[in-house]
């Protein structure tokens, strides 16, 4: 048991139970201990292997990103902004998908809606439409991203 309890120790592996107890053939014990959540190659799972939680550190990651483009730079020209948006927002969007790659509705509409509100700070193009302001930023929904690189 405590080959056990030292292997998962070793490899951070948090492992889901019930408060189980381990007896091994020499009548020595462990007791694995129920954990909610474990983060591993960081990407959160809950016991239900659901993946809301990492969406969701994601989506207020990108968002914190969001407002310090928004504090720091006031006059963006549409290319700096979207080189801006490419390495300090969307990398975190984008970060791991290929293990959580969203296919809920409401989660690939909630990761939407942050590159709709990213686009919207630069004041030329807030009148015209999010397809539009795609299109002028040379940009894609992150839906199509995700299905062109085969997620």
């Amino acid at each position: 048991m405590a080959d056990l309890q030292t292997w998962s120790q070793k490899w951070l592996l948090s492992l889901y139970t019930k408060h189980y107890t381990l007896v091994d053939h020499s009548n020595q014990e462990a007791v694995l201990e129920r954990c909610d959540k474990v983060k591993d190659l960081g990407v959160w799972f809950d016991e239900k292997l659901s993946l809301s939680e990492h969406l969701q550190d994601k989506i207020n990651k990108a968002y914190m990103m969001l407002g310090i483009i928004k504090r720091n730079f006031r006059h963006l020209t549409i290319p700096t902004f979207v080189l801006l948006y490419k390495t300090m927002l969307r990398s975190h969007l984008d970060c791991c998908c290929s293990v959580w790659a969203p296919y809920k509705k409401g989660d690939i509409e909630a990761l939407e809606k942050v590159q709709k509100r990213a686009t919207q700070i630069l004041p030329s193009l807030r009148h015209i439409s999010y397809p539009d302001r795609l299109k002028v930023c040379k940009l894609t929904t992150l839906h199509k991203r995700g299905h062109d690189r085969g997620v």
